[in-house]
């Protein structure tokens, strides 16, 4: 399994980080998406794991080059906020999962643990 961290803030790195490393995930991480996508060219990943604000208007175009990096890519969106328009955006795109994290850390982790189990049946 490979994943693919694009995230703004470092600060919630640290449990996701852990999370992975403790299950043994390769992973990368870029700070925003164009980095994402180059990395993206460059190697196969099978999650992705974003974070997005309202003010991402290019998120939509940015999934769809993920997907067309890799068609079977299961994406996961992180929001601080939500917003009706954004979820809507993202969720046009047919992403894995969307999550505002003011849900807390233990929906984050179940889905992205669904999103491993599932690439491992693959």
């Amino acid at each position: 399994m490979n994943v693919l961290l694009i995230t703004k803030t470092h600060s919630t790195e640290t449990d996701l980080v852990n999370f992975l490393q403790l299950n043994q995930v390769n992973f990368d991480i870029a700070d925003n998406e164009l980095v994402g996508i180059q990395k993206a060219h460059q190697n196969t990943f099978d999650i992705v794991v974003m974070d997005a604000d309202e003010s991402d208007q290019q998120i939509d175009q940015a999934i769809r080059i993920l997907k067309d990096c890799n068609p079977k890519v299961r994406i996961i969106v992180r929001t601080d906020a939500n917003s009706r328009d954004l979820e809507c955006q993202v969720r046009k795109e047919s992403i894995f999962y969307y999550h505002v994290n003011s849900f807390g850390n233990q929906e984050f982790t179940s889905a992205l643990s669904s999103a491993l189990e599932l690439g491992n049946t693959l």
